[in-house]
């Protein structure tokens, strides 16, 4: 199975100077939680979260509207995969960098897609005896959903 089996195709992004507030109605809209900061290129720089609204809008003491994407750009690589990649491929990745959704990129490493462990679960299928293992397993989303849930 390839990410492009689970993955999600339609995507919204934002770009560095966005404020805070505009993203989180993108987020309420498309029913998402995490939304790729993208240069001119469509190219992911960086990744903001619900909870970095959240978190935000506690501990700045600023209105949203005035917090940009910017401020969150940590500088380190954004976690990506392809549509093409396997999906336990992925599911390493994800590991690794203890994220809970990868940004899809094609070939020009724009942003293609979403993938995240909601889509994972949600595909995830247990083995039938005899049967073999099936592509995506239960045992596989849970293993990969316990690494990113740990508490950093």
């Amino acid at each position: 199975m390839n990410v492009r089996d689970v993955m999600a195709t339609t995507v919204s992004c934002c770009g560095p100077q966005d404020d805070l507030e505009s993203i989180a109605l993108l987020m309420m809209d498309n029913d998402c939680g995490s939304i790729p900061i993208t240069n001119d290129q469509g190219q992911p720089i960086g990744m903001i979260t619900d909870r970095d609204i959240a978190i935000a809008a506690a501990a700045r003491h600023k209105a949203l509207w005035q917090l940009a994407a910017e401020d969150f750009i940590t500088g380190q690589p954004v976690s990506t995969c392809s549509a093409d990649d396997d999906i336990r491929a992925a599911l390493a990745t994800m590991q690794r960098a203890r994220v809970h959704r990868l940004a899809v990129v094609n070939g020009d490493g724009e942003v293609s897609g979403m993938l995240s462990m909601d889509d994972i679960v949600s595909r995830a299928e247990r083995g039938v005896r005899g049967l073999g293992s099936p592509a995506l397993s239960y045992d596989d989303a849970i293993m990969a959903l316990k690494t990113v849930s740990k508490h950093h």
